[in-house]
C-alpha cells in the first residue's frame, strides 16, 4: 500500500463528498480503488488525515478557507454540515447517495408533500429502528397497537382532561377561600384587639365609677359629720364665722411658730381632752364643796352629834373637810412667772393657777421674760426649754447669774418625747432642776404646783 500525503488525502475526501464514485476518484487521484476505499473508510470511523508539517497545515486551511468562500457558506455552517455528513454516513447512506434518496423521495411523495419534513421523518425512523432493534414492520404493528390502546384510554383521557379543569378549579376556590380566611383572620385580630381596649376602657371606667363612689361616700360622711359638728358648735355658741375666725388664727400662730397646722392642731385637741378632764375634776370637787357646805349647815342647825352620822352617811371624813379648806386657801399671795412661746399653753396655766388663787404673769419671749426678772419679785419661775431666740437652758444660766436665789425656783416645761433625750436628762440632772411634761392634767398640774411653792423646787420631777 502506497504512502499518501495529507494533502492527496484531503483531495480524495473532498471527492469522495462531492459525490463521486471510488473508480471516479481513483482516476483523478491516480490512486487505485483500495487506496480510496480505505481513506473513506477512516473517515467514516471518524479519523481525519494527520497533517506531519506546518506547511502542509497551512496549505490545508488556506485551501478550506477557499473551498468555505467559494461555497458561500460560513465556519458555523460547514461545522453543521460534517455533523450532517456522520450522520448519514451512520445511517449507511454515502454522500454519493444523498441526490438519489433526494430523486426517490420525490418519486415516492406527493407534489403537495414537503419533502423535508418527509426527510426528517425517514431519518426518525431509522433512529427508532436503531434504538428498539425493530423491523419497520414489527414497527408498524407496534404503532398500531399504541394506536388501539390511545382509543381505549381516550376516554380516561378526556376523563383526567376534566378532573384537571375540576382541580384547577377546586385549587383556585381553595385560594379564594383562604383569602377570604385570611381576611376574617384579620378581621377577627382586629375585632380581639378592639374587645381588648373595650374590656380595659370598662375595667378603667369601673375602677374610676368605684373610686367616684368612694369619694361620694367619703363625701356624704365628711358632710354629715360637718352638719353634726356645724350643729355641735352651734349649741356651744359658735358659728361657721366663728370657726372661721379660729382657723385663721390656728394658721398665725403656726406660721409665727415654725409649727405644721396640724401638728398645732393635735396639740390643741390634747390640751382640750386634759381640760375636759381637768373641768370633770373640778366639777366633782365643787360637788364635794357643795356636799360640805350643805353638811355644815346642817351640823351649824342641829348642833347636836348626829352630824358625824350625816358625815358618814355622805361618804366624806373630817380629814377631807380640812383639807379642802387647806387647799382653798393656798396658793394666795405667791406670784408665778410662766415663760413659753406657746399662746395657748400660756393661757391655759393662766386660767388655771388664776383660779387657784396665785397671781400669774405670761410672757411668750425668753428676752423680755429676762428684763421683767430683773425688775419684779418672783415665787417661781415655769420656763419652757424650746423657744425660739434663747432655749430655757441659756435662760436659766442667765437666771443664775442674776440671782442664784430665784434660779432654785425654776421649773422647766418639756414635751414627753424631749425629756426622754440623754442630753436634756443630763442638764436636769446636772442642775437638779424639776421639769412638768407636757401636756400635763390640769389636777395634777395644780397639786404639783401647790406642792413645789410649800416644799420647795428642789428634786420635784414630774
Amino acid at each position: 500500500m502506497q504512502k499518501l500525503s495529507a494533502n492527496k488525502k484531503m483531495k480524495i475526501i473532498k471527492l469522495y463528498l462531492n459525490g463521486f464514485s471510488y473508480d471516479e476518484i481513483s482516476t483523478k487521484t491516480s490512486v487505485s480503488k483500495g487506496t480510496v476505499a480505505n481513506v473513506t473508510s477512516a473517515l467514516k470511523a471518524g479519523q481525519f488525515p494527520e497533517i506531519s508539517t506546518i506547511p502542509e497545515e497551512i496549505e490545508q486551511l488556506r485551501d478550506l478557507a477557499t473551498n468555505i468562500k467559494r461555497s458561500g457558506i460560513s465556519p458555523i455552517q460547514a461545522s453543521i454540515g460534517l455533523s450532517i455528513l456522520e450522520r448519514l454516513v451512520s445511517l449507511g447512506i454515502e454522500p454519493a447517495e444523498i441526490e438519489k434518496c433526494h430523486t426517490l423521495l420525490q418519486a415516492l411523495s406527493s407534489p403537495s408533500t414537503d419533502l423535508t419534513i418527509m426527510a426528517k421523518s425517514i431519518l426518525a425512523i431509522e433512529e427508532v429502528k436503531q434504538k428498539t432493534g425493530l423491523t419497520l414492520d414489527e414497527l408498524e404493528a407496534k404503532v398500531i397497537a399504541l394506536r388501539q390502546e390511545a382509543e381505549k384510554v381516550a376516554p380516561l383521557s378526556v376523563e383526567i382532561e376534566n378532573k384537571e379543569k375540576e382541580l384547577l378549579e377546586l385549587e383556585s376556590a381553595e385560594h379564594k377561600l383562604h383569602e377570604k380566611i385570611m381576611v376574617l383572620n384579620n378581621r377577627q385580630n382586629s375585632l380581639e384587639q378592639s374587645i381588648n381596649r373595650l374590656e380595659l376602657r370598662e375595667s378603667q371606667l369601673a375602677g374610676r365609677v368605684a373610686d367616684l363612689e368612694e369619694r361620694a361616700y367619703t363625701a356624704d360622711k365628711q358632710l354629715y359629720e360637718a352638719r353634726r359638728d356645724l350643729k355641735t358648735l352651734s349649741k356651744v355658741g359658735m358659728g361657721i364665722e366663728d370657726l372661721s375666725k379660729f382657723s385663721v388664727r390656728l394658721k398665725e400662730i403656726s406660721a409665727h411658730h415654725d409649727i405644721k397646722p396640724e401638728d398645732l392642731y393635735r396639740r390643741l385637741l390634747k390640751e382640750l381632752r386634759q381640760l375636759d378632764k381637768g373641768l370633770s375634776l373640778e366639777s366633782l370637787v365643787e360637788e364635794k364643796r357643795t356636799e360640805l357646805a350643805k353638811v355644815d349647815t346642817e351640823i351649824a342647825s342641829r348642833k347636836d352629834t348626829k352630824a358625824e352620822g350625816v358625815l358618814d352617811k355622805a361618804g366624806i371624813t373630817t380629814k377631807e373637810i380640812d383639807k379642802v379648806n387647806e387647799e382653798s386657801k393656798k396658793g394666795s399671795g405667791a406670784r408665778i412667772l410662766a415663760v413659753d412661746d406657746e399662746p395657748i399653753i400660756l393661757e391655759l396655766i393662766a386660767e388655771v393657777l388664776t383660779a387657784e388663787g396665785y397671781e400669774v404673769e405670761t410672757i411668750d419671749n425668753p428676752r423680755d421674760a429676762l428684763e421683767q426678772i430683773k425688775t419684779k419679785r418672783c415665787d417661781l419661775l415655769l420656763l419652757d426649754i424650746h423657744m425660739p431666740y434663747m432655749s430655757g437652758f441659756e435662760l436659766y444660766e442667765h437666771i443664775k447669774k442674776i440671782n442664784q436665789r430665784l434660779a432654785s425656783k425654776v421649773v422647766f416645761m418639756t414635751s414627753k418625747s424631749n425629756f426622754t433625750k440623754k442630753h436634756m436628762r443630763d442638764f436636769l440632772s446636772k442642775t437638779k432642776a424639776p421639769c412638768i411634761t407636757k401636756p400635763f392634767v390640769i389636777q395634777q398640774f395644780k397639786r404639783k404646783i401647790k406642792r413645789m411653792l410649800s416644799q420647795g423646787t428642789q428634786k420635784v420631777h414630774v
